[in-house]
């Protein structure tokens, strides 16, 4: 999450990232190593794959091998260290009122940090079952509150109940991180960005409009309309 105003003089497409206040020193420079050094650079980076928050089911159902998507309270979590491998493991048990489950996530400790008993959470991933027991393995998450403001507020991104963005998470930048500043530029630049095609070419060829295009790979409102 970040505190965005870009409102901080005119700003256009073209500005650079560090006019912006709520991206300081330090992501500036992961994000130039991507080649993202202005407001339209960072509109035109698109997730790589999508996660599916649509299809909740209870953790009951929850089956071996099988990708699934789950709702629940945190439990417990914590973290502790596998000397063997020297690899952080954050361990945390979720519920809901069919059961709970085993969640373990990988060289990610600063997860404690983020996710506390009594949080409600939800989690895609595969359901794997070792001798201690079902688990879901390094699942992608979404911490569930209070929808705010994607403007200049600070926002906790609520995507429960749709497809979910995931970016190349390069440079320590993670895919939290960049829903959030790019749902807030969305808003504000979005009707900033033209279209290059005549409209006779976007009706032959059913395309959709530039504008709703870029809305629509960062935060689609459908796996297909993802692909389109």
């Amino acid at each position: 999450d970040c505190r965005f105003d870009s409102y901080r003089g005119h700003m256009e497409l073209t500005t650079p990232i560090e006019q912006l206040r709520g991206i300081g020193p330090t992501y500036q420079k992961r994000l130039r190593k991507l080649g993202i050094k202005k407001i339209q650079d960072l509109l035109f980076h698109f997730p790589h794959r999508y996660e599916d928050f649509s299809n909740i089911i209870p953790i009951a159902n929850a089956k071996t091998n099988e990708n699934c998507c789950l709702q629940g309270k945190i439990l417990e979590i914590k973290n502790s260290r596998t000397w063997k491998r020297k690899m952080f493991l954050t361990q945390a048990v979720v519920g809901d009122k069919t059961g709970a489950i085993k969640v373990v996530w990988f060289n990610q400790p600063y997860l404690t940090n983020i996710l506390k008993p009594k949080d409600n959470i939800c989690l895609v991933g595969k359901a794997v079952f070792k001798k201690n027991g079902l688990y879901i393995s390094n699942p992608v998450y979404e911490k569930l509150g209070h929808a705010m403001s994607s403007g200049t507020s600070h926002v906790q991104l609520t995507h429960t109940g749709r497809i979910v963005p995931i970016y190349p998470e390069t440079e320590r930048l993670s895919s939290r991180w960049l829903r959030s500043v790019i749902r807030s530029l969305l808003a504000q630049f979005t009707n900033r960005v033209g279209e290059p095609l005549p409209e006779k070419i976007i009706r032959e060829h059913q395309l959709l409009p530039r504008q709703k295009a870029i809305w629509q790979i960062h935060f689609p409102d459908s796996l297909a309309l993802a692909k389109k």
